[in-house]
C-alpha cells in the first residue's frame, strides 16, 4: 500500500515510537507460498459436501428409498398387468351366469390367463436369477478374499448407487415429467402399442370392442407381423357390418393411425370378423421388380403383380381376363398399368394396344406396343382400333374349330392374344364406350381383351361396362361409391374399403401404388401394393423387347374380320351426332348390333350411359323418363332427315327400333348382306 511521509521529531521530545521507520512509496510484505485455487474450491466443496451428509442424515433415507423404488419396479414387472386381466376374467365369468356356453368360454379364458401368468413368473425370475447371479457370485467373492478395506468400499459402493436412485431431484424428475397420462383403469381399454404377448393383444382389442357396445363373445389375437397384430372376434350378437361402422371410433381407444383398423368378416362363419390392426407400414420391405427378358413368358403364365399386406406375393395369369383398375388421381393408377403392361409385353403370345384419350398412355413401353393411339383428338382414330378389334373378336369365334383350338381361342406367337389398354376411359366418346362394352361381352373367347382404366366409376362411366364382364378388379385410393359400382353392393361391409386408403399429396406419397384386388384367385379384402417399375426401366425393358420381336395379329384373323391396321392414318374424323342418336347407335353397338331392340333396352343403356341428360330426375318414373328421351330421339332424327321413319315397330316379345334404322341416321354404310 502508499503511505505519506510522517513529520521529522525535533530535538526536544524524545523519540519513542517503536515503529520501523516509515517508509517512502509501495511496500509488500512476503506472506509466504500462495495456494492455487482449485485447491481452496476443492476444499469448499468438500465443507459442502460434508454439511449436506450431515444434514441428509448419511444419505441413509435415500438409500432405503432408492431400493424400494427398485424393489416396486421388480415387483411391477413380475405382475405385468395379469393380476389385473385375472380379474376381469372372473368378471367375465360372473357376468356370464346362466349362459352354458358364454360361462365355458369365460372358464377357458380365466384358465389361460392364470397359465400365462404362471409362465410369465417363471421366465421373469429365470431373467432376475441370470442378471443377479454373477453380481452376487463376484461380491461375495471379493468379501470373502478382499478383506475389511474392499467390503468398506463395496458397503460404500452399495450404498451411493442406492442413494442416487432414491436422490429427490431424481425421484421429482420421474415423478413430475410435465406430462399427464391418464392410465387405463380396471377393464378400461390401452393402446395396442402396449401389448406384448397374444393374450395382452387380444385383452386390448375386447376392451376397445366392449368399450363401443360391440357384444364379443371370444377374442383370439393370431400372428404378430412387423406391422401390427391380426386378432379375430367372436361376436355374441349384430353384424359385422355394425363392427365395421364403427371402426374409426374403436383407432381412438386402440392409438392407431387414421384408417388404421381393417376389418373382415369371414363369410364362412357370420360371427367372426377378423381385425388387423396396422400399427406401421406393412410394405417397408418391397422386393424389385422381376427381371422379365424378351419373350419369356407366356399369358397362361402366373405373374407377380404386387405383395399383400400379410407377406403373400400377388400372382396374376391374365389368360381371358378383363380387367378394371380405378384410382383417384395420385392414387399410382399410372404405375398399375405400367405394371401390367410391363408383363404383357414382356410375353411372346401378346399383342398390346396403348389407347388414351387424356393422357400420355404406356409411354415409356411405347417401342413394345403394337399399336399406340394417345390424345383426346384422336378419338376417331381410338374409335376405329376399337371398332377392328370388335371385328377380330368376332371374326375368331368362327375360326375355333377350323384352328382346332377348342372352346376357347389358344395365345401362340403365330395367333397371339390382343389386349388393349384403354386409360381414362370415360373421357371415351358415347360410341368408343359402346364397342368398349361390345368387346367385353364377345372378347373373351377369343382372347380379345380389355383392361380399363379410370380415376373414378361413376355409373355412367364404368357401370354399363364391367357388369358381369370384368373378373379382375383392382381399385386403389378411391370413393366411397366407388366400392359399389366395382365391387358391388354391400362389399363396403365385408372389408373392401379403398376408400380408407389415401392419394398421394405433394411429396407424401401416401398410400399410393396400394390396391384391393378382387378376382384371379383374390377373395380376400387384403391391401396389396403393386411392384412399381420407373419410367427410365420401363424404356429399357421396351427397347429390348423390340429389338428381339414383337408378336403381331396373324393374318387369318385379319382376314377373316375384313380389317386392316395399316389405314388409321386415313381415318378422318366424324361429324357430332347429336346426343339422342349417338346414344341409341351405341346402345346396339354395346350389345353387339342386333337386328332390333326394344324401347325398354335400348332407354336401359341410354339411362345408365348418360344418367345426367336421360336418366330420370328427382321424383320422375321410369317410364315417364323413357317417353322423354323417345321423345328426343325423333326430334334429333327429324332434324338429320325427316323421311326417317322413327315410329316404333311391333315385334313378337317386344316393340323398338330395327338397327337400319339407325344406321341411316348415323351416316354408316349398311352392313354387306344386310
Amino acid at each position: 500500500m502508499t503511505t505519506a511521509a510522517h513529520p521529522t521529531p525535533t530535538d526536544d521530545r524524545p523519540h519513542l515510537s517503536l515503529v520501523k521507520e516509515p517508509l517512502e512509496g509501495t511496500i509488500v510484505e512476503h506472506l509466504g507460498k500462495a495456494q492455487p485455487a482449485w485447491i481452496l474450491s476443492s476444499q469448499e466443496l468438500a465443507r459442502q459436501a460434508g454439511r449436506h451428509a450431515v444434514d441428509n442424515r448419511l444419505y441413509i433415507g435415500w438409500t432405503l428409498r432408492g431400493y424400494g423404488r427398485l424393489a416396486r419396479r421388480w415387483a411391477d414387472g413380475w405382475r405385468d398387468g395379469h393380476p389385473q386381466m385375472i380379474r376381469t376374467a372372473r368378471a367375465e365369468l360372473a357376468a356370464a351366469a346362466g349362459d352354458a356356453a358364454a360361462e365355458d368360454a369365460a372358464r377357458r379364458m380365466l384358465a389361460r390367463r392364470r397359465a400365462d401368468y404362471t409362465s410369465h413368473r417363471k421366465m421373469y425370475a429365470a431373467k432376475t436369477a441370470a442378471a443377479a447371479t454373477p453380481t452376487l457370485t463376484a461380491g461375495g467373492v471379493a468379501v470373502a478374499q478382499g478383506g475389511l478395506w474392499l467390503s468398506l468400499v463395496m458397503a460404500l459402493a452399495t450404498i451411493t448407487y442406492g442413494a442416487l436412485r432414491g436422490r429427490p431431484a431424481l425421484i421429482i424428475e420421474q415423478d413430475d415429467p410435465g406430462v399427464i397420462e391418464i392410465g387405463a383403469a380396471d377393464g378400461e381399454p390401452f393402446p395396442i402399442s402396449d401389448a406384448r404377448t397374444r393374450t395382452e393383444a387380444a385383452e386390448c382389442v375386447r376392451r376397445a370392442l366392449v368399450s363401443e357396445g360391440i357384444a364379443v363373445a371370444k377374442v383370439e389375437a393370431g400372428r404378430r407381423y412387423d406391422w401390427g397384430w391380426e386378432v379375430t372376434v367372436w361376436l355374441r350378437k349384430g353384424t359385422p357390418s355394425e363392427l365395421i361402422a364403427k371402426a374409426p371410433e374403436l383407432e381412438t381407444p386402440l392409438d392407431l393411425p387414421t384408417d388404421g383398423l381393417l376389418c373382415q368378416p369371414r363369410r364362412e362363419k357370420r360371427a367372426q370378423v377378423v381385425l388387423r390392426l396396422v400399427e406401421g407400414d406393412p410394405f417397408a420391405r418391397m422386393p424389385v421388380l422381376p427381371d422379365r427378358p424378351p419373350r419369356s413368358i407366356r399369358m397362361r403364365d402366373k405373374s407377380l403383380i404386387a405383395m399383400r399386406m400379410d407377406g403373400a406375393p400377388t400372382e396374376v395369369s391374365f389368360l381371358g381376363l378383363h380387367f378394371v383398375n380405378i384410382a383417384a388421381s395420385g392414387g399410382g393408377k399410372s404405375v398399375t398399368m405400367r405394371t401390367i403392361g410391363d408383363i404383357l409385353t414382356a410375353c411372346d403370345d401378346v399383342v398390346v394396344i396403348d389407347l388414351d384419350p387424356g393422357g400420355n398412355g404406356l409411354e415409356p413401353l411405347a417401342e413394345a406396343v403394337g399399336v399406340r393411339v394417345v390424345g383426346h383428338d384422336q378419338m376417331h382414330v381410338i374409335e376405329a382400333v376399337l371398332e377392328k378389334l370388335l371385328k377380330i373378336a368376332t371374326a375368331r369365334a368362327t375360326l375355333l374349330g377350323k384352328l382346332g383350338m377348342g372352346d376357347n381361342w389358344v395365345p401362340s406367337r403365330e395367333y397371339p392374344a390382343i389386349v388393349a389398354l384403354v386409360d381414362e376411359y370415360p373421357q371415351l366418346s358415347q360410341r368408343a364406350k359402346a364397342l368398349v362394352v361390345a368387346i367385353l361381352r364377345v372378347g373373351r373367347k377369343s382372347r380379345v381383351q380389355i383392361g380399363l382404366a379410370a380415376q373414378e366409376a361413376t355409373k355412367d362411366a364404368i357401370g354399363a361396362a364391367i357388369a358381369d364382364s370384368v373378373a379382375l378388379k383392382i381399385v386403389g385410393p378411391s370413393r366411397h361409391q366407388d366400392i359399389v359400382q366395382v365391387f358391388g353392393a354391400g362389399a363396403g361391409a365385408n372389408g373392401w374399403r379403398p376408400d380408407r386408403l389415401h392419394p398421394a399429396q405433394g411429396e407424401d406419397p401416401a398410400d399410393a401404388g396400394k390396391v384391393y384386388i378382387m378376382g384371379a384367385g383374390s377373395t380376400e379384402p387384403l391391401i396389396h401394393k403393386v411392384i412399381a417399375m420407373s419410367p427410365n426401366e420401363g424404356k429399357q425393358r421396351a427397347a429390348e423387347r423390340a429389338a428381339a420381336g414383337r408378336p403381331w395379329i396373324d393374318a387369318v384373323s385379319l382376314q377373316a374380320a375384313g380389317v386392316s391396321f395399316d389405314d388409321l392414318d386415313t381415318v378422318q374424323p366424324h361429324e357430332a351426332l347429336p346426343e339422342p342418336i349417338e346414344l341409341a347407335r351405341s346402345a346396339f353397338t354395346a350389345a353387339g348390333d342386333p337386328e332390333r331392340l326394344t324401347t325398354d333396352d335400348l332407354y336401359e343403356y341410354v339411362a345408365a350411359a348418360a344418367p345426367e341428360s336421360w336418366g330420370p330426375k328427382e321424383g320422375e318414373e321410369t317410364e315417364a323418363a323413357r317417353d322423354r328421351y323417345l321423345k328426343g330421339l325423333r326430334e334429333a332424327a327429324a332434324a338429320i332427315d325427316p323421311a326417317v321413319d322413327m315410329k316404333t315397330r311391333q315385334w313378337r316379345g317386344g316393340r323398338g327400333y330395327y338397327l337400319d334404322t339407325l344406321i341411316k341416321l348415323a351416316g354408316e354404310e349398311a352392313p354387306q348382306g344386310a
